[in-house]
């Protein structure tokens, strides 16, 4: 494969996984407002769960769409997502937390900031962990 084919590549599937992301981030904006100002909801926990809502529909949409690697074992690229996003919800909740508690940001300022900083680690990890 050629230099510029690569580049392409990679510009499509960046793409793709950018739209995917979008839905992803509309999901847990949702479902994370839904829960904590609708159902009163712990704010952390209402963080956690909408995120790993969104990261669910992601692996799907990443596997069968950015990826198109659903042909693959499922059960070892569901392992392999899982680890990210253990990782992902970690470095997530340390980020709100920090910008929320510590530096006194809004709590949807520091979840925007939270999803800008951790979209191109996700990236990475599943374009050279999870989906290859």
């Amino acid at each position: 494969m050629g230099f510029f084919s690569l580049i392409m590549e990679l510009f499509n599937l960046f793409l793709k996984f950018s739209v995917s992301g979008i839905a992803g981030v509309l999901i847990n904006f949702c479902f994370c407002a839904i829960m904590k100002e609708i159902l009163n909801f712990n704010k952390y926990f209402s963080n956690s769960f909408s995120l790993i809502i969104a990261l669910l529909v992601n692996f799907f949409l990443n596997r069968n769409w950015t990826f198109n690697k659903n042909f693959e074992n499922i059960f070892d690229q569901s392992l392999k997502f899982s680890l990210v996003v253990f990782v992902s919800v970690l470095l997530n909740y340390l980020i709100v937390y920090i910008f929320t508690e510590k530096i006194k940001m809004n709590f949807y300022h520091s979840k925007i900031f939270a999803v800008g900083l951790l979209f191109m680690w996700n990236f990475l990890m599943h374009y050279n962990f999870t989906f290859v």
